[in-house]
């Protein structure tokens, strides 16, 4: 497991860390806030228990700032979900909790992170790009929407 870092000056007023169960209330709103089709408490906590999943949460005070859920399948690290507070944008904030689950999950075996964004969701596809993810395919009408998914990898080896 990874030993979790000191943030840098430029972070001194946020943590990170392993994300706790009262987490999941404010990763909730969080959802709510940002996405068009947010997990519950319930669908969080369900996979929250279940093994092989992971969180890692930026918090300032009692925000938490930004997060990330994914789950491992022998040598694959699927992300669940990923959000930045509005108020905490353009600080760093996606490329810090991005390359801690990074950490996290090659220490756990993981050789890649794999992933769906909605077609529509240009910042997030942008900022993949520029973190080295590669696009590999569109899966149609992936979200309950009926919006199509981009489907995005990274090796992490």
């Amino acid at each position: 497991m990874v030993q979790w870092m000191m943030l840098s000056r430029d972070f001194k007023d946020y943590h990170i860390r392993r994300c706790r169960v009262f987490d999941l209330f404010k990763i909730a709103q969080l959802e709510k806030m940002v996405f068009p089709e947010p997990l519950s408490i319930f669908e969080l906590l369900r996979i929250f228990i279940l093994p092989g999943s992971h969180y890692i949460v930026i918090t300032r005070g009692p925000v938490v700032a930004a997060y990330i859920g994914f789950k491992l399948f022998e040598h694959i690290a699927h992300t669940i979900s990923m959000a930045v507070h509005p108020n905490h944008r353009r600080k760093g904030l996606a490329g810090l909790v991005q390359g801690a689950a990074n950490k996290e999950a090659a220490s756990r075996g993981a050789k890649w992170f794999t992933g769906e964004v909605r077609l529509s969701n240009h910042a997030q596809l942008k900022f993949l790009q520029g973190e080295g993810w590669q696009e590999i395919g569109v899966c149609p009408r992936f979200f309950s929407n009926g919006e199509d998914a981009v489907v995005v990898h990274k090796w992490l080896v």
